[in-house]
């Protein structure tokens, strides 16, 4: 989606103004259409005549009911270092939003080969998605990348306990043992392209755990007497330090690096707020922004308009599913860092003890 693109729908979401309530209307049809094509397809499963496929190890799906950003990414990260501290190996199943590959077979990607591309001048983080080359070459997971992640998950049966399924809720040819669903700052509005919605409320039903990562006040009103708060949690995105691209090799530091830092945030993301007031929170002062479409796969010109504030800024901070892409680049040693995050969940232990007690369940004997 172009970065106009965005504007207009979320002109059209917020329904703000003559012009943002008129957009909304000329949505409004296309929205009840897709209603009506999810409750169908939704049906289709619930009565199965669209069939499941069972992989052979316990499957923990982490979606939403939305567009943009919610965390789902943090949280799978989150629930598979969890689950590896308890003896489990574990694998995360993604369709590689973005991939360019073409040959639709499901690809596997491991930690070495990954940070091997971050190295080169290359594309290959192009090829894959950058969601799945960040999870593997920034944080030291196996990942199965494919649109038919059943098809990714049989590929990796043998180097996994247990399967984390990232951006699940929607995916249902995959059977799961535990739906963990996020909701963000987006607490009301219309279906898809009229809002953010990909599903109504009631798809609630089929989620065993909820996590309410933006809007606490706002979801905790809506789900009173909707549903069990004792699988409510809540949890929110916190900064946990900033990786460098340095001689060595890729290097962590603390984030006071960031403090009284002159910074330029670059981005590509569904929402830059949120990663704004990070920065911030941290010390840094953004002399300036600039945002691209979600996803954007960046190319030399890119590379150019951000080297254009070279003797403005002290630091170029960007989020680490864009570092991935802009690693390949030429910047002066240590000057571009990604600030890593980490989600914080209320209650870890309670959240964990549901999910252990599923994949125990499905585990074979």
């Amino acid at each position: 989606m172009t970065s106009q693109w965005t504007r207009l729908a979320l002109r059209a979401w917020s329904r703000r103004g003559a012009a943002g309530l008129f957009l909304w209307g000329l949505l409004w049809p296309w929205s009840v259409g897709f209603r009506l094509v999810t409750a169908v397809r939704n049906l289709l499963y619930d009565v199965k005549c669209l069939g499941t496929r069972r992989l052979a190890h316990p499957v923990v799906s982490v979606g939403n009911l939305t567009v943009g950003g919610t965390g789902k990414t943090p949280t799978s990260l989150w629930l598979a270092r969890s689950l590896e501290r308890d003896g489990l190996r574990t694998a995360i199943l993604t369709r590689g939003y973005r991939s360019r590959r073409k040959d639709g077979r499901p690809a596997r990607i491991d930690p070495e080969k990954a940070r091997g591309w971050l190295e080169r001048p290359g594309r290959e983080a192009l090829d894959y998605g950058d969601e799945a080359v960040m999870l593997s070459a920034l944080h030291g997971r196996t990942v199965g990348v494919g649109a038919d992640r059943y098809r990714a998950g049989v590929e990796l049966e043998r180097d996994a306990d247990v399967f984390v399924l990232d951006d699940g809720f929607q995916h249902r040819r995959v059977a799961r043992d535990l739906d963990v669903v996020l909701l963000g700052s987006d607490h009301r509005g219309s279906m898809l392209p009229a809002g953010p919605f990909r599903e109504p409320l009631r798809a609630l039903r089929r989620a065993d755990v909820l996590i309410v990562t933006g809007a606490h006040d706002r979801w905790r009103s809506r789900l009173r007497g909707r549903c069990d708060l004792s699988r409510v949690f809540f949890a929110s995105l916190r900064p946990a330090g900033v990786l460098a691209r340095t001689d060595h090799g890729l290097v962590e530091l603390s984030l006071g690096v960031l403090t009284g830092a002159g910074v330029l945030a670059v981005s590509a993301v569904a929402k830059p707020e949120p990663f704004h007031e990070m920065i911030l929170e941290c010390g840094g002062n953004i002399v300036d922004t600039l945002e691209f479409p979600d996803h954007h796969p960046y190319g030399e010109g890119d590379w150019r308009r951000i080297n254009r504030h070279r003797n403005d800024v002290e630091k170029i901070v960007t989020t680490e599913k864009d570092f991935v892409k802009l690693a390949r680049f030429p910047f002066f040693t240590g000057r571009l860092l990604a600030l890593r995050v980490e989600m914080d969940v209320d209650r870890p232990e309670a959240l964990l003890d549901r999910v252990r007690e599923a994949v125990r369940r499905a585990r074979p004997a």
